[in-house]
């Protein structure tokens, strides 16, 4: 359970490549978890804007790789057993790209930005990629969810969980120049 309440408003996003499909927003305060779908990049901006959190934790790529492969990062996670694209993979570009320029503009607005993975994050915390284990083990944990989530409302609560974890000092940043935030192993332990 919950030790102490939340004091502060984490964002999680699980951001889209592109603006007509959805991204998953998920606000944390106290023991509370709001979600919501928005599609374009004002909806986001305004919305982050308005709440005014201590973090925003994005599920997209922050950074470019200096070559078009994988950033130390990401080859770090993967050599760990942990599954994640490169940024410029597919439909990775648009969402590295989306990704880059919304964490660019809430950074001009001192927010501070941070990139994070949801099912690394999910395998981390819970030893499971199922998404319907990760809500029963954050509503066990005390959190309240107050509706059915899509599957990227379920990951922007991931994101804005990992938010959470790194402002109490149990995550790790993983890379030196781009980084990727990840809970520690027995992060929830005595939360």
């Amino acid at each position: 359970m919950i030790t102490g309440a939340v004091v502060v408003r984490i964002i999680g996003v699980d951001l889209a490549g592109v603006s007509t499909r959805p991204t998953g927003l998920a606000m944390l305060y106290q023991n509370t978890i709001e979600t919501n779908v928005f599609h374009t990049d004002f909806e986001i901006l305004e919305f982050c804007t308005m709440v005014r959190p201590q973090i925003v934790a994005i599920d997209a790529p922050l950074s470019k790789p200096s070559e078009k492969g994988l950033r130390e990062c990401d080859r770090i996670l993967i050599r760990r057993g942990l599954r994640v694209f490169p940024p410029f993979f597919g439909g990775m570009r648009k969402l590295t790209e989306r990704g880059i320029r919304l964490a660019r503009v809430l950074k001009r607005k001192n927010i501070e930005v941070i990139e994070v993975h949801p099912k690394t994050s999910g395998i981390l915390l819970f030893n499971s990629k199922n998404r319907d284990v990760w809500v029963k083990q954050i509503t066990r944990l005390g959190f309240k969810i107050e509706k059915k989530m899509t599957v990227h409302e379920v990951d922007a609560v991931l994101a804005a969980l990992t938010g959470w974890l790194y402002v109490r000092g149990k995550t790790e940043s993983v890379g030196k120049k781009a980084k990727i935030i990840v809970p520690l192993r027995g992060a929830l332990e005595k939360i």
